[in-house]
């Protein structure tokens, strides 16, 4: 199967790990079956539900994605399904929803383990009938769409902790793909950050740099929370600062270099920028939202924002 072009073009990576999701991608996707897609923040999951859209019978209809985390339940509902004019303050007139948007084709709900329980009633209803009803109407509309969803934290386990409907669950996973993080991947990450720098020397017409032995050294030994999202953001900073010269280990941002000679401040004090720098940056990958930004980083809510608040941060909309 080609890797480099079509279906899997964002599917690159040759490792075992990605051989494997790239053969589960390819049996389920010109099924109908609905696919839940986990994995840890920033492993590419919207990747893998195109690939699914781009190998099914729908492939010649719309996929659309629609990340649930920022909504409340009646702007989501409006969101998903649309609504009637006069359904609400500011409702001058009917709108289609994203389900109509996605007649045919494939609708990407993305974070379902954030939805409310009224949220997760009315896309049970949904899911089970294939019928919804827009905001402000009595009557059910019928809809043909192929449901994908994603999380990046354990649904069943949310499940046993009460916070996710059961059933809503089985629906949603009636099979699932795990994309494995980048720190599973080997070389992978070499093969990604070269691509990555390739694809940014081309938009700005000038030659791919290429990656000294030590900073191709870290780069592999870093550890990459923020996986692929991180990676790519990070040579993306890299071709505009190196302007076509190969890349330097001293041209690596400071958590990925790693520990060098000893800091001004001392060790503390870098202890405490390099924290700073961390939850700086997922807070930022993630627009302010605590649970995504604290799953990136491997903590719970309640400590990232007792982090937020002992290091002097602000967080957008707080």
């Amino acid at each position: 199967m080609d890797i480099e072009t079509g279906a899997f073009a964002g599917l690159l990576g040759r490792s075992p790990a990605m051989e494997r999701l790239r053969r589960d991608v390819a049996q389920l996707g010109p099924s109908e079956l609905r696919v839940h897609v986990c994995g840890e923040t920033g492993t590419g999951k919207e990747n893998v539900a195109r690939a699914l859209h781009a190998l099914s019978p729908r492939a010649r209809r719309r996929f659309v994605p629609v990340n649930v985390a920022g909504f409340n339940d009646e702007l989501l509902a409006s969101e998903l399904f649309g609504h009637a004019r006069g359904a609400f303050t500011g409702a001058v007139a009917a709108r289609e929803g994203y389900v109509v948007e996605a007649e045919g084709g494939t609708l990407f709900v993305d974070e379902v383990a954030e939805m409310s329980a009224l949220a997760q009633v009315r896309l049970l209803r949904f899911l089970q009938e294939g019928e919804y009803q827009r905001v402000g109407e009595t009557c059910s509309r019928k809809a043909d769409v192929r449901v994908i969803s994603a999380t990046n934290v354990d649904l069943a386990q949310r499940v046993r902790e009460g916070h996710f409907r059961m059933d809503l669950w089985y629906r949603l996973k009636v099979d699932r793909i795990v994309v494995p993080p980048l720190r599973e991947r080997g070389d992978d990450v070499l093969l990604l950050a070269r691509h990555f720098l390739r694809r940014q020397a081309e938009g700005r017409g000038e030659p791919a740099p290429g990656l000294t032995r030590r900073a191709a050294e870290s780069l592999a030994r870093y550890h990459w929370p923020g996986n692929v999202r991180e990676l790519e953001g990070e040579m993306q900073r890299l071709a505009v600062r190196v302007c076509g010269r190969a890349v330097t280990l001293e041209d690596l941002s400071p958590e990925v270099r790693g520990p060098g000679r000893a800091p001004a401040g001392g060790l503390q004090a870098a202890l405490q920028r390099l924290e700073v720098d961390l939850v700086r940056g997922a807070l930022e990958r993630h627009r302010g939202i605590l649970s995504q930004a604290a799953a990136e980083l491997g903590i719970t809510r309640q400590s990232l924002w007792a982090k937020v608040r002992r290091l002097g941060l602000v967080v957008d909309g707080m």
